[in-house]
């Protein structure tokens, strides 16, 4: 018996959900599950979805809320009243396209779809599925986690045993499932002709980088104020940025270059913008850096690992149940400059030894992160879902 899943996603531009999402639902066995893919109309990530092979649907509709961040969930009962009346019209939306697909399992991918395509669903009386890609540090976002939880009470896939955490004493079964990426597209090797100078790299220094979206949880203030450290060790080092701000940040890029302006490390520093080559760009690079606060988890990582890079991460979230301290690559605290400039000026300094890191790295990332493997594990969490 072929299962049809409906899989929910609010985002307009595209992240590492959406991708991770899109490669999951590429690997499912299609003699098992069928999967319908519904979305914002013209979303930025669709293009990786039509890749897929799945049925799309643009069901999810344009809403006000989708802008509001985690740390807006505060401010009372008036606000928590106007916030459930502007979800209305999502859900009641949601609910009509469900009861027209009519699938066996509703798998949301996205902070507001869980409770807004969670909700539709529940009133379609359907399994939900939370695919958890967040940790909630703020105070008013876990309240709302809780409350979302109790009234939805949905399966929870959690990326890391760190989101997993976030849901200790709450009225839902959780698993952990860690992202997944295609490996083969992320291989060593040597990188395409002309590549460095195409981003504007020089040939044969030394270059590290930092590849995700431009906003401040991401750390890259740190990772700027570190970079006078790493100079100081190892002249030539440069720093390659790989990534834009989202629509709600368009002031964030240019504090970032005023910072490297002020640090005087302008021609250190290569902004590459939004790239679709990242696998390319892993080639030439001899490090990669995760500065991010509260990670999650770090899709990145596992990128770069595959590629056969060492890594400097901090040692945040999900991030130490990824990176091998001392085996894969060094782990430093967050928002801390100096001891981040000591762990990227080592492995800069001594090629051999963050050679040996990125075998290791590799290995690890064929092993444990290969999304065939990953789909198979949710294949599972759904038919255990559906058995019931």
């Amino acid at each position: 018996m072929t299962r049809t899943i409906a899989y929910v996603d609010h985002a307009d531009q595209v992240g590492g959900a959406e991708k991770s999402l899109c490669e999951l639902i590429a690997q499912l066995d299609r003699d098992r599950f069928r999967p319908v893919i519904l979305h914002l109309p013209d979303a930025e990530w669709l293009r990786y979805a039509r890749e897929t092979g799945a049925e799309l649907r643009p069901s999810v509709p344009h809403s006000d809320l989708y802008a509001a961040r985690r740390t807006d969930l505060g401010g009372g009962a008036l606000a928590g009243l106007q916030r459930m009346l502007a979800a209305m019209p999502p859900v009641a939306a949601l609910w009509r396209d469900l009861g027209e697909i009519r699938p066996d399992l509703v798998h949301t991918n996205s902070t507001k779809m869980h409770l807004m395509a969670g909700a539709a669903a529940r009133l379609r009386r359907l399994p939900v599925v939370w695919h958890m890609r967040d940790l909630m540090t703020d105070d008013d976002a876990r309240a709302w986690l809780r409350r979302a939880v109790e009234q939805i009470r949905p399966e929870v896939i959690a990326i890391s045993e760190a989101v997993a955490a976030q849901f200790e004493g709450m009225p839902c079964h959780v698993r952990v499932v860690p992202n997944g990426i295609p490996i083969d597209r992320f291989t060593p090797g040597p990188p395409p002709e002309g590549l460095r100078g195409r981003l504007g790299l020089p040939e044969g220094v030394p270059a590290a980088c930092v590849v995700g979206r431009l906003t401040p949880w991401k750390g890259h203030q740190t990772l700027l104020r570190a970079w006078p450290g790493v100079l100081g060790r190892v002249p030539e080092a440069h720093l390659l940025i790989v990534g834009e701000v989202a629509f709600w940040e368009d002031g964030y890029a240019a504090d970032l270059r005023a910072l490297a302006d002020e640090l005087g490390i302008v021609d250190r520093v290569v902004w590459a913008g939004f790239r679709d080559d990242v696998p390319e760009i892993l080639r030439e690079v001899d490090l990669l850096i995760l500065a991010s606060t509260d990670e999650p988890f770090g899709r990145v990582l596992i990128e770069g690992m595959a590629a056969g890079l060492p890594v400097v991460a901090t040692a945040s979230g999900g991030v130490p149940e990824i990176v091998v301290e001392g085996e894969t690559g060094l782990l430093v605290p967050p928002e801390q400059p100096a001891p981040m400039a000591d762990a990227i000026a080592q492995l800069l300094a001594d090629p051999g030894r963050a050679r040996a890191m990125g075998e290791a790295g590799r290995s690890r990332a064929v092993e444990r992160f290969d999304v065939r493997r990953v789909a198979r594990q949710v294949e599972e969490v759904y038919e255990a879902i559906l058995g019931r």
